[in-house]
């Protein structure tokens, strides 16, 4: 991340805005995408013999937008935390990464009990630091 203090508020607020957006676009772009093909193929092994196609269809349109907006709010609220951290916070360590999975993993879990909530928010905390402790990936293809 770039310094925080020589920004300007309103520079800031439209870096953040431009940052969000395109963060939130491309995480339901990439849900569209990876839930379309999984549903299709799940409602392909789902569906009785003589429907077979139209289940898979049916089950593709039905369950890849619903897969693409969870994924797209979560992505969206991570990249809201992640901006408000480093700026509240002048740095930008393993703390913040590590926080900007976690809130927003508890708040779209909490509908569903402190326990889940907890496996859930310990589940993307633990990925979180290993993806952070590994470092970069090169691929060489």
């Amino acid at each position: 991340m770039a310094s925080y203090g020589s920004e300007t508020p309103e520079n800031a607020l439209k870096l953040w805005l431009e940052a969000n957006v395109q963060e939130t676009g491309a995480a339901f772009k990439y849900a569209l995408v990876g839930g379309s093909i999984f549903h299709f193929f799940k409602g392909l092994y789902r569906s009785p013999n003589g429907a077979r196609l139209a289940g898979a269809w049916h089950a593709m349109g039905v369950n890849a937008p619903r897969v693409a907006g969870k994924f797209g709010a979560w992505f969206g609220l991570s990249t809201a935390v992640g901006i408000a951290l480093g700026y509240a916070r002048q740095k930008d360590d393993l703390w913040n990464p590590i926080a900007c999975t976690t809130i927003p993993t508890v708040l779209l879990c909490m509908h569903r009990g402190r326990a889940a909530t907890l496996g859930f928010a310990s589940l993307a905390a633990g990925l979180t630091v290993a993806m952070e402790l590994s470092g970069p990936i090169d691929f060489y293809f």
